[in-house]
This record gives structure tokens, sequence and C-alpha cells, in this order.
């Protein structure tokens, strides 16, 4: 995702299949509201707000959004993209 994307993504705002979460904090119920349906994109590091916070993306964070993904039940499939610069 570039720039451009990320500034339309957050004009739209939250819907059916994009999700904003300024943290990891119930992630996983995103994740399984998701999977339950057809499928979305989830944002970290963006409030409620559509206000860039900003995540560290290393890996820490990208082995806890699997640890979160493998731990639903059933496992939820993740794909982990960065915003690039």
């Amino acid at each position: 995702m570039n720039q451009q994307e990320l500034e339309f993504t957050l004009q739209k705002g939250e819907g059916y299949q994009t999700e904003f979460k300024e943290s990891l904090k119930n992630l996983d119920r995103e994740l399984v509201a998701f999977a339950n349906a057809s499928g979305g994109r989830v944002f970290l590091g963006i409030g409620d707000d559509n206000e860039v916070k900003g995540v560290t993306v290393d890996n820490k964070l990208k082995s806890q959004v699997q640890d979160i993904a493998r731990n639903c039940d059933p496992s939820v499939d993740v794909k982990i993209e960065e915003l690039e610069n």
C-alpha cells in the first residue's frame, strides 16, 4: 500500500471490510468478524477518528499479530503489509 491508497482509505473511513485499530486490543474479534464475512482489512496504528497514530512494524509486532490470528477458532490467515514510504 502506498500513501495515496492510505489517504483514499482514510477518506472512506471504516466500513464493512475496513477496520481501524490503534493497537492490538480486541484484534481477535475483528479478525473473526472478517473471517465470518467476506474478509477485510485491519489497519493498525489508526484511531477511530481516522487519525494516523502509527505503529512500529517489527518482528515482535508481526509475531503478535500471527499469534492472535492463529489462536482464533478456527485460525485466521492474515497478510501483514507495511505502508511504503
